[in-house]
């Protein structure tokens, strides 16, 4: 009798040892690292990546940068979204704030906008961009700064 119970007890455990490595390739583990969905802004000069700086702008007079913005948007599982994005651009003091076209995202989840650097002394500095988008109910935002720079270099 002992020597059934012992067969049956080894038999049991061998069948959970087979079912336990076929649950195991047939249910593969789940990342349970969690994603939110976000939102990267960024020029044509560089700056992708969360809260990264863009590379400069020279100020030219007679033909003015244009500066693209462009706003990748992804869902929490880290793919392609579709949202309304808007752009806040903030120029160096005195000059204010202003909006940017609203954009939709395309296929890839890129929105785009563009406008030119006003061609003034007081355009040279630090500039800002906000970029806002709400992706299922979640409220997402990026910034990423640039410098308008003077084409000429000073004197030494």
């Amino acid at each position: 009798m002992k020597k059934e119970i012992a067969i049956a007890a080894c038999s049991a455990v061998a069948l959970l040892i087979l079912f336990g490595s076929v649950s195991y390739l047939l249910f593969p583990p789940v990342s349970v690292q969690g994603y939110t969905a976000s939102i990267d802004v960024y020029t044509q000069n560089g700056g992708i990546g969360i809260n990264k700086p863009s590379g400069n702008f020279t100020l030219n007079m007679t033909m003015p940068p244009l500066v693209i913005l462009y706003a990748q948007v992804k869902n929490a599982s880290n793919m392609p979204a579709e949202g309304l994005v808007s752009f806040e651009v903030v120029p160096p003091p005195p000059g204010p704030p202003f909006l940017q076209p609203t954009s939709v995202t395309n296929s890839l989840g890129i929105a785009s906008s563009e406008f030119r650097i006003p061609p003034l002394n007081s355009s040279m500095g630090r500039w800002l961009v906000y970029a806002t988008v709400d992706v299922n109910g979640q409220h997402l935002a990026d910034t990423v700064t640039f410098f308008v720079i003077d084409p000429l270099p000073p004197f030494s």
